[in-house]
This record gives C-alpha cells, sequence and structure tokens, in this order.
C-alpha cells in the first residue's frame, strides 16, 4: 500500500524543490498574509505554550509566530529545497527551539514502525493546504495518532471541495478521479514539474479522522478558498 503513494509523494518533493527560491515571494500577497495571521490566532488561541509538530512547514514563515508564543517545534518539510530555505532563514533557532527533521523521518507514512521524535506532541499546524498534499487521508490521521498526545490538536488550512469552482477548470482531472474512484485532484504546474493536489469534503476528513480524532470546528474563510479545520486527539 505504501509503495502506490511514492509517486505523489516525489511528484510534491520535486514541485516544491522547485519552486523553494520563489515561494515567499509567490504568497507575499496582502490575502495570503491575512490568511496566515487568521490561522496564527487561532492557533494561538487553542494552543499554549507546548511541543508542536509543524507538519508541512515549508520555508518556515510560521516559525518566527511559533517561536514567539514560546513553543518548542519539530519542523516537518519533505522538500529539502523548502527545509534549506526555512534553515537559512532561520538558523538562529535551531540550536534553540527548533527542530528540522531530516529527509527519511519527514515521511509520515512510517510513523508507525518509527517515530520522528522521542515524544508525543502537544499539537500539529498543517498551514496552507498540506493536507491537499496527501492522497489517504486514514492513512496520514493514523500515523499523526502515533504522535499526538490524547487531548492534542489539529490546526489545519485545507482547501475543500466547491463542485462548480473545481469543475469549471479542471473538468478531466476530477472527472478522471471519478472514473478511478481515487480522491478528486487536480494538477498545479510550474515549468516542467506538476503537483497533485487532493480536494476533499469536511464530511470526507471528518470520515477518515473519526477513530482517532474528534472533529471540534470548521471556519471557512471568504473569498480564499480555503477552511479552518480544529481536531482534538481522542
Amino acid at each position: 500500500m505504501i509503495i502506490s503513494f511514492m509517486k505523489p509523494r516525489s511528484e510534491n518533493i520535486l514541485y516544491y524543490n522547485a519552486i523553494a527560491n520563489e515561494y515567499n515571494e509567490m504568497v507575499d500577497k496582502d490575502a495570503d498574509r491575512m490568511v496566515r495571521e487568521k490561522v496564527a490566532n487561532k492557533f494561538c488561541s487553542i494552543v499554549k505554550a507546548s511541543v508542536v509538530l509543524d507538519f508541512g512547514g515549508g520555508t518556515g514563515l510560521d516559525l518566527e509566530w511559533l517561536t514567539g508564543n514560546n513553543h518548542t517545534v519539530f519542523f516537518c518539510e519533505p522538500s529539502a529545497g523548502m527545509r534549506e530555505r526555512a534553515m537559512r532563514s532561520h538558523k538562529d533557532l535551531q540550536h534553540n527551539n527548533v527542530i528540522f527533521l531530516d529527509d527519511s523521518a519527514t515521511d509520515f507514512r512510517r510513523w508507525h514502525v518509527q517515530p520522528p521524535f522521542p515524544v508525543k506532541v502537544d499539537a500539529v499546524l498543517s498551514n496552507f493546504a498540506v493536507l491537499n498534499c496527501i492522497p489517504d487521508m486514514e492513512l496520514l490521521f493514523r500515523n499523526l495518532a502515533v504522535v499526538v498526545k490524547p487531548g492534542g490538536n489539529i490546526i489545519a488550512l485545507v482547501l475543500t471541495k466547491n463542485i462548480k469552482e473545481i469543475w469549471k477548470g479542471h473538468f478531466r482531472s476530477i472527472l478522471k478521479s471519478f472514473i478511478n474512484r481515487e480522491p478528486a485532484s487536480i494538477l498545479v504546474r510550474y515549468k516542467e514539474n506538476q503537483q497533485t493536489v487532493y480536494i476533499y469534503s469536511i464530511k470526507e476528513i471528518i470520515k477518515a479522522s473519526r477513530k482517532y480524532f474528534n472533529f471540534y470546528s470548521s471556519e471557512l474563510l471568504p473569498a480564499s478558498g480555503f477552511t479552518l479545520i480544529h481536531l482534538k486527539r481522542k
């Protein structure tokens, strides 16, 4: 089963390696900054000084406010290019309260066999549609449950289904997903690289997570295409 996930994982890693040096500039827009601030405010209202997993941390744009709120952070980013930029930008934090996971430890699919760090975290932050890069939500939540304490929180920003908007520009991709009985997905291209983005409904996320997590809330962020969700470990 794990082997079937190798292609989308490696495909997405190559995509993010390709955009790593430009990523910060690509998201340096008023709308993106407002969304990131909304996520930070939500997270800090729920999670106080604790041990946090920054899951899919990208170039580390959330590290400043996470460490500024006295969190110890395990930084999980499978793209070496993105992770290296985060480490360069936040090198003064590496020997303080940020621990950068290496390539092998970032593969969540093996966490039930080999946990990526020796403690369980109090909370998980998964910002800007990281969950939408993953084709199997049930596997994800099963293995996140391995590293999250009972009562621990997940705060995630996800792209959710708006059928009308998705069909408008990605008819062939969505039709193929339905025919193959796979999660609805679209392709995002950058030069010669492409990324597979899986689009889930809130119902699908609840179903995939319910064995290990209680679904607490969801908030659609207007004009952004994102939904901010909160789950808690059983």
